[in-house]
């Protein structure tokens, strides 16, 4: 389990200096390639930015690179962490969620879809991979009513810290 702690990294992201934090994650991944956190951070960084740029109102940001930098990430992800389930769950959740940030919807979205299965394949008593893997099934949402209370119990200890990918995790599934 990964700890998604990282003070310089959540504090640009909570203070909405966008672009500081994307300098400082990129030359993180730049220094250190196999930063299995550096690469994650990365990736769920440039995907919040492009998911909730409207939402939030994100100017003064560099969309296409951010867009450039989330299929780098991603590729460099896929051909080194393909076994690590932290990244097969991160990408997995973002890739199924919004496929079309990632190239040709169908395609993508399978992906994802398969990086969630191995994910719970490889850790099926982890809740949240369990809970990422079988909510992205559609029409799931009444039939998952303990998994989502068994979720609850390991949320605040699985996402500690207040960067991005923490706080959207533990908002996302907060009951």
């Amino acid at each position: 389990m990964i700890d998604w702690r990282w003070t310089e990294v959540d504090t640009l992201e909570n203070q909405e200096r966008w672009n500081e934090a994307k300098l400082l994650l990129i030359q993180n991944w730049r220094q250190n390639p196999n930063d299995l956190k550096g690469i994650i951070r990365l990736g769920f960084f440039c995907w919040y930015i492009l998911v909730e740029e409207v939402p939030l109102g994100i100017k003064d940001v560099d969309f296409d690179e951010i867009e450039t930098i989330l299929n780098e990430v991603t590729h460099f992800g896929l051909a080194n962490f393909m076994t690590n389930e932290d990244f097969l769950w991160c990408f997995g959740y973002m890739i199924s969620l919004f496929p079309y940030y990632f190239g040709d919807y169908e395609y993508w979205e399978e992906k994802g879809i398969s990086m969630l299965k191995r994910t719970y394949e490889l850790c099926p008593d982890e809740q949240v991979y369990r809970y990422s893997y079988l909510g992205s099934f559609p029409n799931t949402d009444g039939k998952l009513k303990d998994e989502f209370y068994q979720l609850q119990a390991v949320l605040e200890d699985r996402f500690q810290g207040e960067g991005l990918l923490s706080e959207y995790f533990k908002n996302v599934w907060r009951s």
